[in-house]
């Protein structure tokens, strides 16, 4: 029998008035995240996550569009007015809004059972259909020896982030995967984007 890979936090998943930089992440993924990005410590919340990513990353924090991660046959199609995207992550084209100050509709196709989660987005909020889609985060496990690049960082996080219409459809999802991974609001992929953009 597979190991389950999500993480049971039944509030992750709920409306929360608290900044989603001040949530927790699941001990699972911030280690994996400790081992990715060389850290001292492993990251206790989603803010220290991004901390640590600005601080990987340097100057190249936060990535502009051109270092995204592209895939022709990327499960989330990103639109705006005079470009079309496709992303293997979904939080890559929710930065979209505030890398190209455009405004973003977004297709996301279930991983699993390709239903899609639409998403309109801007620097000034998101608005998803059905409302209450799931946004899956994750980081698969990965050798403390290896350097933390920018291919390695997508390797490791953007095949675990993606848009589901229910906690159902993420829960048949996450049972298949090989890394742990925990759910939030879609909402909250859009406060989490904007957090990285201002880290």
């Amino acid at each position: 029998m597979r190991e389950r890979n999500s993480i049971d936090d039944d509030s992750n998943d709920e409306p929360n008035s608290e900044p989603v930089e001040d949530r927790r992440l699941p001990p699972e993924i911030g280690g994996n995240l400790k081992s990715l990005l060389g850290t001292d410590d492993r990251p206790e919340t989603f803010g220290e996550c991004i901390d640590a990513l600005a601080v990987t990353f340097g100057d190249d924090w936060p990535p502009d569009v051109t270092d995204l991660c592209h895939d022709d046959e990327g499960h989330h199609r990103a639109e705006t007015e005079t470009d079309t995207y496709r992303f293997v992550c979904v939080l890559d084209a929710v930065l979209l809004p505030f890398l190209t100050d455009s405004t973003v509709e977004v297709r996301s196709e279930g991983p699993r059972t390709g239903t899609t989660v639409t998403s309109h987005v801007s620097q000034a909020g998101i608005e998803t259909d059905p409302e209450d889609a799931v946004l899956s985060f994750g980081v698969a496990p990965v050798d403390p020896s290896a350097e933390p690049t920018p291919e390695l960082t997508y390797e490791t996080m953007c095949p675990y982030i993606h848009a589901f219409p229910d906690r159902d459809a993420y829960e048949g999802w996450s049972e298949s995967v090989d890394a742990p991974t925990t759910p939030l609001p879609l909402s909250d992929g859009f406060a989490l984007a904007r957090a990285m953009v201002r880290a």
